[in-house]
């Protein structure tokens, strides 16, 4: 026991001792550690101050050899910068002296200027002066002329008006007949220069329709299987297509009448067709074909209206107006289609407008509808061109060109440069030769008309018709119409034609004084 307590304390002295040991040679290590690193940081340091002087004493030797290599340019530039100094000094001495110089001009013009506006406002005051007194001695003037001349300055004032605008209207009225003389000596030629260059300008095709064609059987079967006992497929063909047939005994021809000229159309394409059948024609069969020619007729009426629109160029056309337009296809007036002749006023319009810079566009549009209600006025009462002003209207047209349409025939006075351009255009494709042609009836009744009116004129003794009708030739008695009477009956007798009368074109009156001598011979004896 004792021994394990002896040793135990034994072991715990030596811990002791040795733990005191190592402290003390972990002081003494860390001293001298502490000692060798101080020599070394010693050591760095003189190695860096050393470094630092070597480096420094490279930077003086590397500058006064950059210096040394730029010195003479150094000393250059600075010579040259103290010229450049010296130089802007002087100009900014001068410029310091003309700026000096000129604000004392300034100064001196201000000061001039304001005197000159003394001036002025004295003299303004004295011209105030002066004018006051002149409008009183003017007033004083004009009361005691007043006073002399018993009159008021509202009077003399008046009179002075009244003398101006007389002469004002004298000098107007000299003008005014000095431009109608310069219009009438030139106005025509320039027209007729107008109208030639148009004219040649003008290369459409001629159109020579002259109406719907008639429709012959084809041969004695087919008139009798068409004209059945009963009258049921005449009676059908009228219900489907709207137009009377006539079908007169020993006539090949079948009669078509209407007042609508795109049913008397569609009648005679159905009527084609149904005589082209010479096996079966009945009611159902006629029924069937009218409405087949119908549905194509319609189709055609459209591309008629939409190529003549494509033709002159016509945008933003109501496609009821295109319609109405090519509806004219089927629709004659003097034997002349209506169709083809709008074209032609239109196209005749718009050479009219460009010689004379007026808007082509709208002279081509006016022409083209100029027409328009012709398709129409079997059914309204009324002028075509009312009627289709209205109708064109309706659909929104511009007012200008409803205008123009309006006045072609002078239901509405012309007030544009288009409505006339309307008018020549109008006459000019109606009354070219060729254009137009008078039915016998027509014809007959124009030449009646005509010699109805030359013989209701006392004197007349015969008349005549000559030249298609665009010549009246009256003969007069000579001892009853001397030469001045004759002149004053012609302007009477066309006066009245064209009162009375509506034909196309121009009629030419023809006074003929007829101054007969007779004398007979003696009867002489027979000689033995």
């Amino acid at each position: 026991m004792e021994t394990i307590l002896t040793l135990i304390c034994s072991l715990v002295v030596g811990a002791a001792l040795g733990w005191a040991a190592w402290s003390m040679i972990r002081r003494f290590v860390l001293k001298w550690a502490q000692e060798e690193a101080a020599e070394i940081l010693q050591e760095v340091k003189d190695e860096v101050e050393i470094a630092d002087l070597e480096r420094q004493e490279r930077v003086q030797e590397i500058e006064s050899e950059a210096w040394t290599k730029v010195e003479p340019d150094m000393l250059k530039a600075e010579e040259r910068i103290e010229e450049l100094q010296e130089k802007v000094d002087e100009k900014k001495q001068k410029a310091d002296q003309l700026y000096s110089q000129e604000r004392q001009k300034l100064v001196e013009h201000d000061r001039e200027v304001k005197a000159q506006e003394e001036a002025i406002r004295q003299a303004e005051a004295a011209l105030r002066a002066k004018r006051d007194a002149t409008k009183e001695r003017v007033r004083d003037f004009v009361n005691a002329l007043n006073e002399r001349l018993k009159t008021t300055s509202e009077e003399v004032k008046a009179q002075l008006i009244e003398t101006m605008q007389g002469e004002a209207r004298d000098r107007a009225r000299r003008t005014i007949e000095i431009e109608e003389d310069d219009v009438k000596l030139h106005a025509e030629m320039r027209a007729k220069s107008i109208l030639d260059v148009a004219l040649n300008r003008f290369a459409r095709p001629y159109c020579a329709e002259r109406g719907i064609g008639s429709v012959n059987f084809p041969d004695a079967n087919v008139r009798k299987l068409f004209c059945d006992p009963e009258g049921k497929n005449i009676k059908t063909l009228q219900e489907a297509c709207g137009c009377d047939i006539i079908v007169e005994d020993g006539s090949d021809t079948v009669g078509v009448a209407g007042f609508d000229p795109v049913r008397r159309e569609l009648t005679r394409r159905t009527l084609e067709r149904v005589l082209k059948e010479k096996r079966n024609i009945n009611p159902d069969f006629i029924r069937k074909i009218a409405e087949n020619q119908k549905k194509e007729l319609f189709r055609q009426i459209q591309r008629d209206g939409d190529a003549v629109a494509k033709e002159l160029r016509l945008e933003n056309m109501h496609p009821e107006v295109r319609q109405m337009m090519g509806s004219l296809r089927y629709r004659y007036s003097f034997t002349q289609n209506q169709y083809f002749h709008c074209a032609e006023v239109g196209w005749l319009c718009g050479l009219l407008a460009s010689e004379l810079d007026v808007d082509i566009r709208k002279a081509r549009r006016s022409g083209l509808l100029h027409d328009i209600g012709k398709a129409m006025d079997h059914a309204m009462e009324g002028g075509h061109a009312v009627i289709g002003a209205n109708f064109i209207q309706e659909r929104k047209e511009d007012p200008e060109v409803v205008h123009n349409v309006r006045a072609h025939h002078f239901d509405e006075q012309p007030a544009t440069d288009t409505a006339f351009l309307v008018i020549a255009a109008d006459a000019i494709s109606g009354a070219r030769p060729g254009a137009r042609r008078s039915t016998m009836e027509s014809y007959n009744q124009k030449v009646n008309d005509l010699q109805d009116i030359a013989r209701s004129f006392p004197g007349v003794t015969d008349s005549y018709v000559l030249s298609g009708g665009r010549e009246l030739r009256v003969f007069v008695n000579g001892k009853k119409v001397d030469d001045h009477q004759a002149l004053e009956l012609s302007r009477k007798m066309a006066k009245r034609i064209e009162d009375e009368c509506s034909y196309p074109g121009q009629i030419k009156v023809m006074i003929v004084r007829e101054t007969l001598a007779t004398e007979s011979t003696m009867t002489h004896k027979a000689h033995a």
